[in-house]
């Protein structure tokens, strides 16, 4: 399996640009499987942090993203989404309201993506993609793959791209975090003005379980 890893899009905040990267890299590599690993929407107008009152409400936010979303869709039909914190911010809103799953709808509804299938973790290959908001450090990917002794493929630090490996007696792990697919310069991500470290715009491949690689743009 030849799999391309498609960063953080934060939709309507996804880079102009990152769209055409990925394409790029999935001609370039000729992979037969594709991984979004989280965070495609952002959900600022819904965050239980402080809004900023200059950005578009949660409906607006909601078109915005969906149209984003379609040429996300359309490019990539057949791909494994891994659900991210900002993806659950409607589910965990609704859950510290009681309000039962069953209300709300799935995410390939709201989307409009049937083919996609939402998950919050996927094996392929012996490798885990997973979105990675559990994991710290300056290399979270990497601490995830030595705990699970396991490759672990994850993005939500967009300031990070990185291949570790780590290998025993019998056996190799790598850790990979992909970046992201962001633009920095969207009015969602103020808060990050004044932070030193900026998103890394790349995208992973990892060919057969075993040879991972990293793209920047």
């Amino acid at each position: 399996m030849r799999t391309l890893v498609i960063g953080d899009l934060h939709c309507p905040a996804v880079h102009p640009n990152y769209l055409e990267f990925c394409k790029a890299m999935q001609k370039k590599y000729k992979t037969n499987n594709t991984v979004f690993i989280g965070d495609i929407i952002d959900h600022e107008a819904i965050s239980m942090h402080d809004k900023n009152p200059d950005l578009p409400g949660p409906l607006e936010e909601y078109k915005a993203a969906l149209k984003e979303v379609y040429w996300w869709y359309k490019a990539f039909p057949n791909a494994t989404v891994c659900i991210g914190n900002h993806d659950a911010r409607v589910h965990r809103k609704s859950n510290k309201h009681g309000v039962p799953s069953m209300y709300l709808k799935s995410f390939s509804e709201l989307y409009n993506t049937p083919k996609w299938n939402w998950v919050m973790e996927v094996d392929y290959d012996g490798v885990l993609y997973t979105h990675g908001d559990g994991w710290g450090g300056m290399y979270p990917s990497f601490n995830a793959a030595k705990a699970r002794l396991q490759s672990v493929v994850c993005g939500h630090h967009h300031s990070i791209a990185s291949i570790n490996w780590i290998k025993g007696p019998n056996t190799m792990y790598f850790g990979m975090n992909v970046g992201a697919g962001i633009d920095q310069s969207n009015p969602v991500f103020q808060y990050s003005k004044a932070h030193l470290k900026k998103a890394i715009i790349s995208c992973g491949i990892v060919i057969d379980g075993k040879q991972p690689y990293l793209e920047i743009f």
